[in-house]
């Protein structure tokens, strides 16, 4: 659970993202439901997105900047020119696609 990565208590979540520590207590268990505005201010309480909270995403944003070469990617590209960024963005596209196919052929032969 993210507060709990995070070593917040409920009481210190509810404070940061205005809520009260019940709530916070009702989200957890699964009585009660946030609505989009109170995801939002959960989210960035919890320094994750809305999709990382609905459990759209796997990973938060915090955990992909943690590894190293993902880290060390980004601050590099900081001074690239919007050339490099152009191609960088098509050498991702074509890692992607490759990994899709990857995934679709290895689903058609199990």
């Amino acid at each position: 659970m993210r507060r709990r990565e995070l070593k917040l208590t409920q009481t210190e979540l509810a404070k940061e993202a205005n809520l009260t520590p019940a709530a916070i207590s009702q989200f957890e268990s699964g009585t009660r439901k946030p609505s989009f505005k109170t995801l939002s201010s959960l989210s960035d309480a919890l320094k994750v997105t809305t999709d990382y909270l609905l459990g759209k995403a796997e990973k938060s944003h915090n955990d992909l900047l943690a590894d190293p070469k993902v880290n060390a990617m980004f601050k590099g590209m900081m001074n690239f020119t919007e050339k490099d960024k152009e191609t960088l963005y098509e050498f991702y596209e074509f890692l992607k696609t490759k990994a899709e196919t990857q995934a679709a052929s290895t689903e058609e032969t199990s």
